[in-house]
């Protein structure tokens, strides 16, 4: 088990390494979000930028709802979380730039937020019944 949470955090660490600070206002500039073990729910790392420290948090879960101002996410441990999402939120669906409005319930997203901030990344998967339904016309 240990091995195990060793190598999951060397790539998480690896990861965030590789963030930089983009011009202009001194954002962040993500890394994908690393591969966590199948049935991970929430994540939070600290890590050190050009001498200033930062946590990044991870959550992931199916989407219960969704708003202009959040997204709602029950994580598989069952919990739920409400993050935060604001003008600077990038939205990707399917790896594809959009809009959180095209965000549906029932979708699965993993979401980065930057030192207790709003989302910085919404990254959401279709799973294959809700891609069927949707398909059908069922949404």
């Amino acid at each position: 088990m240990i091995r195990g949470v060793r190598s999951v955090l060397a790539v998480v660490a690896s990861a965030l390494a590789a963030a930089t600070f983009a011009g202009g206002a001194g954002a962040i500039r993500l890394p994908a979000p690393p591969n966590l073990p199948a049935g991970w729910s929430h994540a939070t790392v600290n890590v050190v930028i050009r001498r200033v420290p930062h946590t990044f948090t991870y959550d992931h879960g199916r989407v219960t709802d969704v708003s202009p101002s959040s997204l709602t996410l029950r994580e598989p441990d069952g919990s739920v979380v409400t993050i935060g999402i604001d003008a600077s939120t990038r939205v990707r669906i399917e790896g594809r730039p959009a809009a959180i409005g095209q965000v549906r319930r029932l979708e699965t997203a993993t979401t980065v937020t930057v030192d207790g901030g709003a989302a910085a990344l919404v990254q959401v998967k279709i799973p294959p019944a809700v891609r069927a339904a949707i398909a059908r016309g069922g949404r």
